[in-house]
């Protein structure tokens, strides 16, 4: 049976939804009503060393935009 460490190690994908998760849930709408979703930099660094380091990523969202 796997220690905990050893099954951390196992990990090869992350999942995050978008809303509430990697954004703080608000929609900014521009001038030619186009939705915006702010996202911090921190999470985006994170998710680029994360490839960088061979992991696969996914990204999923309830929204239709």
């Amino acid at each position: 049976m796997l220690n905990f460490k050893e099954k951390l190690n196992s990990i090869k994908t992350f999942m995050f939804d978008v809303d509430g998760v990697l954004t703080d849930g608000k929609v900014l709408v521009t001038e030619q009503g186009e939705l915006l979703r702010n996202l911090s930099s921190k999470d985006g660094y994170a998710l680029q060393l994360a490839v960088k380091k061979g992991y696969r990523i996914v990204i999923i969202t309830g929204g239709n935009n």
